[in-house]
């Protein structure tokens, strides 16, 4: 079928155009909302401008299509093929893309709020600048993808794959990060206010400047040098950790250098804190109950009515 009798059938009415070949198809800034292009073929198709609204492409081939700025809003792309699409300035707004292979698709720009993406594979996309507020990422592979500056705020990232990820300066405010694996990642300056990190892996990765108050941290593995760098330039260091507030039960911190870090009122019950550097560290109101501190350096720490009751201390000692 050529493209101008599928646009005349369209505009009698019809909308199922499933499993048509349709590759390389130019197909530019038409209004085709509510079309069933399910199973379609539309690899290397130009289907930028066009309105694509509720349209369903449930395992459409959309490899190295064009999609700049076409509107996706409520399509249904589950299991879609969309690897090396161009989906700049589009707009996905509460697409569902559960499934679908977006490796290498470049989303710059791109507007995913309230997506569902559940289990989507995402590795090197470029997301520079798009909007994923509300988006449901669950067990997303987001290896690799920088995702640095961008708003997340109350995204669902549960058991999601950032191994590697640049999530420098992103705001992550609220997240749900339940057993996610940001091992390798770049964190410097994001914003996990809120967020709920437990059993996440953070192990190697950067923290540096990274704001955790009031963060669910309980049980997380933060290995031995993922806040590494942190201590070197204490006296003029302005990207500091913040972590008053955060719950870090059962927390393991062993070796981590959290020199000059705000760890005012944090709950770190049972935290494994053996040879951890907390010099010049603000702990007034912490407490660390139960926590395992041999080896710590507490040296001009603010330590004013911390709770230590049963704390194995630096020496060895059990404090009581």
């Amino acid at each position: 079928m050529d493209i101008e009798q599928l646009i005349w059938q369209y505009g009698q009415g019809s909308r199922d155009f499933s499993r048509l070949d349709l590759q390389h198809a130019d197909i530019i800034q038409v209004d085709l909302s509510e079309i069933n292009l399910s199973r379609a073929d539309l690899n290397g198709a130009n289907l930028s401008g066009s309105n694509l609204s509720y349209a369903n492409l449930n395992r459409a081939d959309l490899n190295y299509a064009r999609l700049i700025t076409s509107k996706l809003m409520n399509a249904d792309l589950s299991g879609a093929d969309l690897s090396y699409a161009d989906l700049s300035w589009g707009d996905l707004t509460s697409a569902t893309l559960v499934n679908a292979n977006l490796t290498h698709a470049n989303l710059k720009q791109a507007r995913l709020t309230h997506a569902e993406l559940r289990g989507a594979v995402l590795c090197e996309a470029n997301l520079l600048g798009a909007d994923l507020t509300g988006a449901n990422l669950n067990r997303v592979d987001l290896s690799g993808a920088d995702l640095s500056g961008l708003d997340l705020t109350g995204a669902d990232l549960s058991r999601a794959d950032l191994t590697g990820a640049d999530l420098r300066g992103a705001n992550l405010e609220n997240c749900n990060l339940y057993k996610a694996d940001l091992s390798l990642s770049q964190l410097r300056n994001a914003n996990f206010k809120g967020a709920f990190l437990q059993q996440a892996n953070l192990s190697r990765a950067n923290l540096k400047g990274v704001n955790l108050a009031r963060a669910i941290l309980r049980e997380d593995n933060l290995g031995v040098s993922n806040l590494s760098d942190l201590g070197r330039r204490a006296a003029n260091l302005p990207d500091l950790i913040d972590l008053s507030g955060a719950i870090l039960k059962g927390t393991k911190l062993q070796g981590a250098i959290l020199l000059n870090t705000t760890l005012d009122y944090a709950l770190l019950h049972r935290a494994l804190l053996v040879s951890v550097n907390l010099q010049i560290a603000n702990l007034m109101d912490a407490s660390l109950r139960e926590a395992d501190l041999r080896n710590a350096n507490f040296e001009k720490s603010n330590i004013s009515n911390i709770n230590l009751t049963e704390t194995i201390m630096p020496d060895g000692s059990v404090h009581h």
